[in-house]
């Protein structure tokens, strides 16, 4: 008899939002909080954790008093385009203003604004400087009124691209004058939200030769599920679902994937349900989820990118330094200290190597685990130890 099959409520690849999105509500609070008190913030989090969709979750469900608005800002390779993209946030957010109408209304008219959505709006002037209308514009707002909030997403990327391409000039002008719109008395009314998934205080640094720029965004830390919270979220994504999960079954993955990151219970579960349904068999076993992982595992699609990253953003030399930190770590199981202090003058980063260890923690690939860091992930474990099979360190 063929199985009416129904899949996990999961989905892989793009940002979980709408039904596909686990409400993490103590992050969500931490936010709002930092917003309410007029705060500027950096959500920081290692990669694949969520950000994007707690962003988008919080810009769809604001509360009284803020206008908010999501972005994606990745591709954007001028200043120009940068301003202009913000100034299309603040016009699309005073368009639902209830306060400051007559301001909101003479100015629209002024610049001859109409058909506002949220993919910008239709303007009849051609030229304009974004960036001197929103220092113009943003002081005028009544100081009691609504703030406007701004939720950007991957603006280290922006950054990055800019400085690879020889623009360091431009995006040196862009820290700074996000900087002037956070730090002077007169945009009070105007806040950030930034989150990207590479560390913004790196690219900053990298740029600015220091990271002080970004210094007053109050750091909220995105972490992982707990094993409380990740066994609450098996139960929810899987409860209409054909493949049911005994506590047994539940912990075993638990302690196979070791990370809880909702990804990577994602493609894990997907891998079960469809291994499942070809032999039309719903019951399954820890050899199921043993399979699954190695299933996974031989899919670089679902990893490879996290290798691309680090070559992406990082200078060829400290690419190969990192690279092989890496490596080692996935067929020795473990670094030791004085292990990186070793490679770390074969690959003459003796002054700074920590500072690629920390960078390695926080992105989500290493974790320290008595005096020795360890991959965060055997997935990620496994996926640089099948790329580099051969190691003689």
């Amino acid at each position: 008899m063929k199985q009416d099959w129904k899949p996990p409520k999961i989905i892989i690849g793009k940002e979980a939002t709408g039904q596909y999105y686990y409400r993490r509500e103590e992050i969500e609070s931490d936010i709002w909080e930092e917003i309410k008190k007029s705060n500027n913030i950096l959500l920081a989090a290692p990669r694949r954790v969520g950000k994007t969709s707690v962003m988008k979750y919080i810009a769809e469900n604001p509360k009284s008093g803020f206008r908010l608005i999501f972005r994606n800002v990745q591709g954007i390779d001028t200043e120009e385009r940068f301003y202009k993209t913000l100034y299309e946030l603040i016009i699309h957010c005073l368009s639902r203003f209830k306060s400051n109408q007559t301001l909101i209304e003479n100015y629209f008219k002024k610049m001859r604004i109409s058909e506002i959505s949220t993919s910008g709006f239709k303007i009849d002037e051609k030229a304009i400087d974004y960036l001197s209308e929103i220092n113009s514009l943003i002081p005028q707002l009544d100081p009691e009124g609504e703030n406007i909030v701004l939720l950007i997403d991957e603006l280290p990327e922006v950054l990055h691209e800019m400085y690879k391409k020889g623009k360091k000039g431009m995006a040196l002008n862009i820290i700074k004058n996000l900087r002037h719109l956070r730090q002077e008395t007169d945009f009070k009314k105007i806040q950030f939200v930034f989150a990207g998934s590479i560390g913004l205080h790196y690219v900053v640094k990298l740029i600015n030769g220091r990271s002080s720029d970004i210094n007053d965004l109050n750091k909220i830390q995105y972490l992982p599920l707990n094993e409380d919270e990740v066994s609450l979220y098996i139960d929810s994504v899987t409860k209409d679902a054909t493949i049911k999960y005994s506590p047994e079954l539940k912990q075993y993955l638990i302690t196979k994937i070791q990370y809880y990151v909702p990804y990577f219970f994602n493609i894990m579960l997907d891998a079960i349900h469809n291994s499942a349904k070809k032999s039309n068999n719903p019951i399954i076993g820890k050899q199921s989820i043993d399979a699954a992982f190695d299933l996974v595992i031989k899919n670089n699609d679902y990893f490879k990118d996290w290798k691309q990253r680090l070559s992406d953003y990082l200078p060829k030399e400290d690419f190969n330094f990192v690279n092989e930190i890496l490596i080692h770590v996935a067929h020795k199981d473990n670094i030791s200290i004085q292990e990186l202090y070793d490679k770390a003058t074969k690959h003459n980063k003796v002054n700074d190597y920590m500072d690629f260890v920390n960078d390695l923690e926080h992105d989500g690939y290493i974790a320290e685990q008595n005096q020795k860091y360890v991959f965060i992930s055997p997935f990620l474990k496994e996926f640089w130890k099948r790329n580099n099979p051969v190691y003689n360190g």
